[in-house]
């Protein structure tokens, strides 16, 4: 199973993706560069995806779950006050 959650504080929005499968078994490798556990991998993918977060200001998080098996993705966007329309709206 696998769920999505967004969060909106401010000007900050956090987008969450939570899985229960089997998690990350080696934590401490994931984002370093050209790292892979995957055959023909590359390893850059999730070091790129953080730099180009870190770059605009955000970050990306990805860890296992503490309260069961599976792991969080997480990636926080922050936003100037240039934008005029809502980014999203709650219900």
């Amino acid at each position: 199973m696998r769920s999505s959650e967004l969060v909106r504080q401010g000007a900050q929005l956090d987008v969450w993706v939570i899985d229960e499968g089997p998690g990350l078994p080696n934590t401490s490798n994931l984002f370093v560069p050209f790292f892979t556990t995957k055959q023909g991998g590359s390893g850059i993918g999730l070091v790129l995806s953080r730099q180009i977060a870190e770059a605009h200001g955000g970050e990306l998080t990805l860890k296992n779950r503490a309260d069961k098996q599976g792991c969080e993705a997480g990636c926080a966007f922050r936003f100037s006050g240039r934008h005029t329309t809502p980014l999203f709206t709650n219900p």
